[in-house]
């Protein structure tokens, strides 16, 4: 994918990012804004972490991305998470403790529709690249 950066707001710090799929002649266009730290993909919004539309903003206009990293993710946090000694991550299946429940499956509970099931995964830009070079 390639981005390009324009119309730069530097009193509101927001911008449009036009993205093109590189072998595809199709552009999405994004808003990303880094005071409000959003972006209209929705990436940013879902997991916290800058997407690539805010990357490429930082990048052009030469802005540290590391600060809109939140500090849960730091080395710092890690090292308070893993190494403090109240938590303790299991290394092997071992060493889980025995349940008392048993889970069941209710074959009542599927809805079964005529024809081949519907597959729900979600297609990217590797899938449309893939159809293209076969035609």
């Amino acid at each position: 994918m390639k981005h390009t950066v324009d119309l730069y707001n530097h009193s509101r710090r927001t911008a449009k990012v036009t993205t093109r799929v590189q072998g595809m002649t199709r552009y999405r266009t994004f808003k990303v804004s880094l005071s409000e730290q959003e972006c209209d993909c929705g990436q940013w919004n879902l997991n916290g972490l800058p997407c690539s539309h805010a990357l490429a903003m930082c990048r052009q206009y030469v802005v540290d991305p590391t600060g809109f990293v939140p500090e849960c993710y730091s080395k710092n946090e890690y090292a308070l998470t893993y190494f403090s000694g109240f938590f303790a991550p299991l290394s092997d299946v071992e060493e889980w403790d025995e349940s008392n429940f048993q889970l069941r499956h209710n074959p009542d509970r599927r809805i079964r529709r005529r024809g081949r099931d519907v597959t729900s995964r979600i297609h990217n830009e590797m899938d449309w690249a893939q159809t293209h070079a076969r035609q």
